[in-house]
């Protein structure tokens, strides 16, 4: 968390609205994290924030909207500013589960009273809750099973796929999925993106996990910029188990963004000397633009005992650990059943902390 705490300021009454962030703005160790309209707020496009302030507005004082705002703001302390003061409002707003009441116009002592104690409240809850894990991965050359590896890996942790690879390939509409949102709408949002509005954007499969998909035939320019892959990295920790971010192979800005935020970073190759070459390249890209070698893993896709190189050999030619190896029919919809895959067993230790 920063070292300021971020407000986000909900209200129909646009001028109401301003009058609060001008306040909590002014307090110290206080910053305004953006304004919502309540229809965007609930709909879960909105910037990141430690404490969300909900005003009257719109003909509806701030107690009747707060039920609702809590429940689309879960996990985030929800504070009321209401003109309303009364005692009936006081045990309301404790009744939705609200972290507090302030008057209107906002007393600036108690705002910053009020929304420090929320913080803190919030910070609490948070320190509770096991965060999950950010994988990156890229495939090294066109055509290893990156893609297939990325949609495996959240299938068997029902976790989150986030589609960055680009090109024509439409992964939605591979998968099956309808989403109805995308990276666009919420490109506005760059670096304050929060986890709320990762959740809006997830699109979910019959088979249980999550799907951000970006359109067939995105080009390069159209690429979310680096602070908002930034963002779509550190927020997915919270929304599951295990985010697995399909970048292609990874030449753009957002992509190395994504490689330097995520916890793990696996280079997807098949056994040949052509494939592994592209590795050592892709390998020797990243750590140029700063990422840690230790992060970096490869997977050996299409493995067999006679291939053109062993997985010591490619170890040595790619100077990066292997750290699974999966043979054909591992990945793909037609993939064998067995009790303990190879995917699996790479789930497991990636979700480890």
């Amino acid at each position: 968390m920063s070292a300021d705490i971020r407000c986000l300021v909900v209200s129909a009454d646009s001028a109401l609205a301003a009058t609060v962030a001008t306040a909590a703005d002014a307090q110290p160790g206080m910053v305004c994290a953006g304004v919502a309209e309540p229809g965007a707020a609930l709909a879960g496009l909105r910037p990141a924030c430690d404490v969300v302030i909900v005003c009257d507005g719109g003909g509806i004082v701030a107690v009747e909207s707060a039920p609702a705002m809590i429940a689309a703001f879960a996990g985030i302390p929800v504070v009321l500013a209401t003109a309303a003061i009364a005692v009936e409002s006081y045990q309301a707003a404790l009744a939705a589960g609200a972290r507090g009441l302030i008057g209107l116009p906002p007393d600036q002592e108690r705002l910053a009273v009020v929304v420090a104690a929320a913080a803190e409240r919030g910070r609490e809850a948070a320190a509770g809750r096991p965060a999950g894990r950010a994988v990156a991965v890229c495939g090294v050359k066109g055509g290893c099973g990156c893609s297939g590896l990325a949609t495996e890996l959240v299938r068997a942790a029902r976790g989150l796929l986030v589609d960055l690879a680009g090109g024509f390939d439409d992964a939605a509409q591979r998968l099956g999925c309808a989403p109805l949102r995308g990276l666009g709408d919420v490109a506005a949002l760059d670096g304050s993106l929060g986890a709320d509005s990762v959740r809006a954007l997830a699109a979910t499969h019959p088979a249980g996990y999550r799907l951000i998909a970006r359109a067939a035939g995105v080009v390069a320019a159209e690429a979310p910029s680096p602070a908002l892959a930034r963002a779509l990295v550190r927020e997915s920790r919270a929304v599951a188990p295990l985010a697995a971010f399909d970048l292609g192979v990874p030449v753009g800005e957002a992509a190395v963004a994504v490689a330097l935020g995520a916890d793990a970073v696996l280079l997807v190759t098949t056994p040949d000397a052509a494939a592994v070459a592209c590795a050592a390249r892709a390998a020797l890209h990243l750590e140029q633009r700063g990422m840690p070698p230790a992060s970096l893993s490869l997977v050996v896709n299409r493995w067999t005992r006679g291939a053109e190189l062993s997985l010591r050999g490619i170890e040595r030619a790619a100077g990066v650990p292997v750290i699974a190896a999966l043979r054909e029919g591992d990945l793909g919809p037609e993939a064998r059943p067995r009790r303990r895959s190879s995917v699996t067993e790479l789930v497991e230790r990636l979700v480890q902390p």
